[in-house]
């Protein structure tokens, strides 16, 4: 290789890199793929019975999405959340060993009082078809969140992204860069 074409192959980013980079900024409609799951919305009047059957109904989905009369996104119920709701009763101890922070005895508080949706939901979180798959990530790591309600410009929720579809996502990207870097090598 001489010096020039060592210099431009240093300077190219890498497979890996370019990758990322497209991954990144693929918007959350592409990331859906031909696939997706179907959300799970529950009225904020609905009870905890209705909400565990709708989640039940949706075994992909682990994060609800709560809407108001007008079917506009007013909030989320992570599976944790409701799954420590449904079990206070049959293992307290554990929710009285885990609490260490401020923040886990509120929680455990407004665990302890839920008996609807808006009781029990937290304040939403969610994407639309254009955000990226960047934005989306950061949203659900920054809010402990297994997946997301996609809305649109109203606030409806029509679709739902997690974190499953991130790494298909990922991986694809990935294995068409791989691809496309071994056919530049065999000159395909």
């Amino acid at each position: 290789m001489t010096g020039e074409t060592q210099e431009q192959a240093q300077r190219q980013p890498s497979p890996e890199a370019e990758a990322d980079a497209i991954t990144r900024d693929t918007s959350v409609g592409e990331a859906l793929g031909r696939v997706g799951i179907e959300p799970c919305i529950v009225g904020e009047e609905d009870d905890l019975m209705q909400v565990t059957e709708a989640m039940a109904a949706r075994p992909g989905t682990q994060t609800a999405a709560v809407v108001d009369k007008e079917r506009r996104l007013v909030g989320t119920i992570p599976m944790r959340l409701l799954l420590a709701e449904l079990y206070l009763r049959v293992a307290p101890e554990e929710f009285l060993a885990g609490m260490r922070a401020m923040e886990d005895v509120e929680e455990f508080g407004k665990i302890s009082r839920a008996r609807t949706a808006r009781e029990l939901m937290q304040p939403p979180v969610w994407v639309t078809m254009g955000d990226s798959a960047r934005d989306a990530f950061v949203k659900m790591h920054e809010h402990k969140l297994e997946g997301l309600p996609i809305v649109d410009k109203d606030m409806r929720v029509v679709g739902y992204l997690d974190r499953f579809q991130l790494v298909r996502l990922w991986l694809q990207k990935h294995r068409e860069m791989r691809s496309s870097a071994a056919d530049a090598e065999a000159g395909v």
